[in-house]
């Protein structure tokens, strides 16, 4: 049974109409992706002050990429997290990502790397990927793969699959991180026919992701050529690493596990599948409700 504090987001969700602002076609979805990219632009407000007491929090400039590392005071972690914040790739990352990144160093006794990645429409998926590619090499320098993850939430989901298959075809001396932890990711953009059926099944319950967003992004993010790097799950997926991945029974993306499952069996990639019941989209991104802070300590558990 759902909390009441959760009833009231889904409620609030639903009564803002979340869903319908993304649902924007022609010259309205150019307007919101223009509008987003002047929101890009704003400086993340870090909340130090919170933080400050507990953890250290150092920047690196990464080849034009600015990077967040969060690790808790006097510790010496021997993991490393790299960070992937969703948004359907144009959204920017709030304050609530840095505190879940204390949440983790804190809870998995990680370093965590949180780079603010270049976003569409300015930057297509490649440039985002090759710009995270090289946080990974940095980590790389202080961490052996066996003991770095990658965990992403939405389109850093997405994301970090899209890395694995960047490795396979353009980095193929890069080792595959140890873990893989997904909060509900963007396995396959645009979705396929009987996925979207199954995503008209899930709409009714869905406050926040229209289905046709998929479609509208797509050519945005990738053209013919790197268009493999929206749907990981469709690629060789031989060598990807151990995966844990998360989806609420009520988001359209909850479309894509079956499809996801069946990838993972085929290229005997271990997958471990954590399903919340009457769930939304990244239920695990409200950090003051039940829900949440249950699914938090499922991610920490996965990412030591």
């Amino acid at each position: 049974m759902t909390s009441f504090r959760y009833k009231m987001v889904e409620s609030l969700f639903r009564m803002l109409k979340v869903n319908k602002m993304l649902a924007k076609e022609g010259s309205d979805f150019d307007k919101m992706l223009k509008d987003f990219s002047e929101k890009q632009k704003k400086d993340l407000k870090v909340p130090y002050k919170k933080l400050e007491k507990n953890f250290d929090i150092r920047t690196e400039d990464i080849a034009g990429t600015r990077c967040y590392i969060i690790k808790k005071k006097n510790s010496d972690p021997k993991v490393a997290v790299l960070y992937l914040f969703g948004g359907g790739y144009i959204m920017p990352p709030d304050p609530g990502d840095i505190v879940l990144c204390s949440q983790i160093a804190d809870n998995s006794k990680a370093e965590v790397w949180f780079p603010m990645y270049p976003m569409a429409p300015d930057h297509k998926l490649v440039e985002t990927l090759s710009s995270s590619i090289l946080v990974y090499k940095h980590i790389l320098d202080r961490y052996t793969s066996d003991n770095v993850r990658f965990f992403g939430t939405s389109s850093g989901g997405g994301q970090a699959l899209s890395l694995c298959s960047y490795i396979k075809h353009k980095e193929k001396d890069i080792p595959m991180p140890g873990k893989l932890v997904l909060q509900s990711p963007g396995a396959q953009v645009p979705p396929s026919r009987e996925q979207k059926k199954r995503m008209k099944e899930l709409e009714k319950y869905d406050v926040m992701i229209p289905i046709g967003f998929f479609d509208n992004i797509a050519p945005v993010l990738a053209g013919k050529d790197d268009a493999y790097l929206l749907s990981p799950i469709l690629d060789d997926m031989t060598g990807f690493p151990m995966t844990h991945v998360f989806y609420g029974t009520h988001e359209v993306m909850y479309a894509y596990l079956e499809d996801m499952q069946k990838a993972y069996d085929k290229y005997n990639v271990p997958l471990f599948v954590h399903v919340g019941e009457n769930m939304m989209h990244c239920w695990g991104a409200m950090e003051f409700v039940p829900e949440a802070q249950a699914v938090r300590k499922e991610y920490f558990k996965a990412l030591a």
